[in-house]
């Protein structure tokens, strides 16, 4: 039951950073249509693949050693790798899009 809850708990949280996400790649998707300044908002999709992936890989297929599901946000190699490369991806996108929204001053 308490690991049902926490992978329920784990979907909702990444769902809404998959919306968080979302809101950036229509911000600059917006700047790129109406301002026409190059946004490359077609990118903030890889952070959000990643992100989903290694959600989903966490909720219903990490284990440990003990093959005992882990339901936690560290433990696997393969969807902390996801990840952080994700997340990199991210701070890269969302600082690019910062320099397009001020112009390239920031």
């Amino acid at each position: 039951m308490i690991q049902s809850i926490n992978s329920i708990l784990l979907l909702y949280s990444w769902i809404v950073a998959a919306v968080l996400i979302l809101f950036l790649f229509l911000i600059g998707r917006f700047y790129e249509l109406k301002l026409g300044q190059r946004s490359y908002y077609q990118l903030f999709l890889i952070p959000l693949v990643l992100f989903s992936v290694a959600t989903v890989w966490y909720t219903f297929f990490a284990r440990d050693t003990t093959e005992t599901l882990l339901h936690d946000f560290v433990g696997a190699f393969w969807p902390d790798l996801l990840y952080l490369a994700g997340g990199l991806i991210l701070i890269v996108l969302c600082y690019s899009l910062h320099r397009t929204m001020m112009g390239g001053k920031g």
